[in-house]
């Protein structure tokens, strides 16, 4: 489940670029991947491939800071030049994006490890678990490891639904709708529209950051190859599964998607005696697929959301 929580999370910053702005971004691996590199790399570790190691680094909470900073501040970058243009514009430049980062982590190998990542770096967050933590997960044969990261997944979860939930309701929040609804009638008001969006994208791209951080935390490695753009993919299909607009629509959304692809692994144990990893995949992209398909057409706007989300004319 600590994965439903990572891609429900993830899935909450995508929420705020589309669900409320209007904003298509199929690159949100990229901010991911900036927030979780960045956070990496400021707190001891090691370089996969050499084995360098860096024993030297920043507390924790402050390289997690920095990280959500990296990625709203790539959502700057990103949006300053496209904002201004339509939205499938800003739906290309994601993309590109988000391919340019994960080409470039993989070539700079002497900072980022390149194909081997980097490692040894989880004992940061673990020393910041409690004793309770780990006698519970021993007597039910779980990692505590990961029943650390899923925990603070949650109360991450919380605090941001909480405070987006404040942001929905304000003025800010309200022009942001605004925005997505008419953005030359918002202009008219004398509202700065491309500003409005531009808030929205980088607040987007820092919940997607802290996202990314809890991910590699979970997995005990970041590499190059786990910010592919099926990982947007994924987060949007939780998205739409869960409903767009709604506040905790994506978390709803990221746990549905988590049970149908576990879901997926016994079902090709069925279908084939010895599924390698292309069967796996395959089926778990089929079913993916068909569910999607069926949920846009009996409930297009997902469990949770509203039709008239999913009927914007995105600009």
């Amino acid at each position: 489940m600590t994965f439903a929580g990572i891609y429900g999370l993830a899935a909450i910053g995508i929420n705020v670029h589309f669900g409320w702005t209007g904003l298509l971004n199929f690159g949100h691996a990229a901010f991911m991947g900036i927030g979780a590199y960045t956070t990496v790399l400021l707190i001891p570790h090691t370089l996969g491939r050499e084995g360098d190691v860096i024993s030297t680094g920043l507390p924790l909470p402050l390289a997690i800071l920095l990280g959500l900073i990296a990625s709203a501040l790539l959502g700057l970058l990103l949006g300053l030049p496209t904002l201004r243009l339509r939205g499938d514009y800003l739906a290309i430049v994601t993309i590109a994006a988000a391919e340019i980062f994960r080409l470039l982590v993989r070539d700079f190998e002497d900072i980022t490890g390149g194909v081997y990542g980097i490692i040894l770096f989880s004992d940061a967050l673990q020393v910041y678990r409690p004793e309770i933590i780990t006698e519970f997960s021993r007597s039910n044969g779980i990692s505590p490891a990961q029943v650390w990261v899923g925990l603070l997944t949650l109360i991450s979860i919380i605090i941001v639904l909480a405070i987006l939930a404040r942001l929905k309701s304000s003025p800010w929040g309200r022009a942001l709708r605004a925005v997505r609804e008419d953005e030359d009638a918002v202009r008219a008001l004398g509202k700065n529209a491309v500003w409005l969006k531009l808030q929205s994208f980088m607040l987007g791209a820092a919940i997607g950051g802290l996202s990314g951080i809890f991910l590699v935390f979970n997995y005990g490695t970041v590499q190059a190859s786990i910010f592919v753009p099926v990982l947007t993919f994924y987060v949007w299909a939780a998205l739409i599964l869960g409903g767009v607009g709604s506040l905790s629509g994506p978390v709803l959304g990221a746990i549905v998607f988590w049970l149908i692809i576990s879901g997926t692994d016994s079902l090709t144990r069925i279908l084939f005696e010895s599924p390698d990893g292309q069967q796996l995949a395959g089926v778990r992209f089929v079913i993916v697929g068909l569910l999607i398909m069926l949920c846009m057409i009996f409930r297009p706007s997902g469990i949770l959301g509203k039709k008239e989300e999913l009927l914007l004319d995105v600009k």
